[in-house]
């Protein structure tokens, strides 16, 4: 089984990046593990945006009403003093992971607990965030696995890709991000480049897809902090 992915996006002031992140690893990122969180993964992006593209996993979408996730707000201070304050452009979307490649077959069985042969764990992501026409997820799907995906597992530097569809939404902050997501893990920043800049990633999509899909928006992102919840995961 695969949790589903929570995608949480901003900017930050300028000057305060070092003061976020420090408050990041000390403290929001261990008091989220505390919630139930499976992992909370904090990238920054080096091509497109927004700066912050933290990619963690979750059980469901009930644990952002359970007590201990709306305790964090009650008890940071900072976060609703002072960092809520100081980004922009942010967006918390949640997925669930609907195609992946390169994955284990182990890691997408059922089970009690997912498999940690699973878990986001790369060095660099990219994502593409796009909507996709009524009536044509199928098709999409089936010229990801078979073409881009494909393509993409011959390159250097690929680890895995993994296709999401908007699961519910966050009850503080409801996500307009377009409805799904081809998260692709990557080496290194360089490979994940040469895959293509954002235009020609895009025009990949384009060529293959036409009309049936819309509001593409593509970043890269490279691995600033990492936290894996050590009783969520099965081996």
């Amino acid at each position: 089984m695969l949790p589903l992915l929570y995608v949480v996006r901003m900017d930050v002031e300028d000057g305060y990046l070092g003061e976020f992140v420090k408050w990041y690893d000390t403290r929001h990122g261990p008091d989220l593990i505390g919630t139930g969180f499976h992992s909370c993964n904090a990238y920054h992006s080096v091509v497109g945006g927004p700066l912050i593209c933290n990619v963690y996993e979750v059980p469901d979408l009930e644990i952002f009403s359970s007590e201990p996730y709306v305790d964090v707000r009650r008890r940071d201070k900072q976060l609703v003093d002072e960092v809520l304050h100081k980004i922009s452009n942010h967006s918390n979307t949640t997925y669930a992971q609907v195609q992946t490649a390169g994955l284990p077959e182990s890691a997408l069985e059922p089970a009690d607990r997912p498999s940690r042969r699973g878990a986001v764990t790369a060095p660099v992501v990219s994502t593409l965030r796009l909507d996709v026409a009524e009536g044509a997820a199928d098709r999409f799907l089936s010229w990801y696995r078979s073409g881009e995906a494909a393509r993409q597992a011959a390159r250097p530097g690929f680890i895995a890709g993994r296709v999401g569809r908007q699961n519910g939404k966050h009850p503080l902050f409801p996500s307009s991000q377009p409805d799904w997501i081809v998260l692709t893990e990557w080496a290194t920043v360089d490979e994940a480049v040469r895959d293509g800049e954002p235009d020609v990633v895009a025009g990949r999509y384009r060529e293959a897809l036409g009309s049936d899909i819309s509001n593409l928006t593509y970043n890269i992102a490279s691995l600033s902090a990492t936290l894996l919840n050590a009783t969520n995961w099965a081996p």
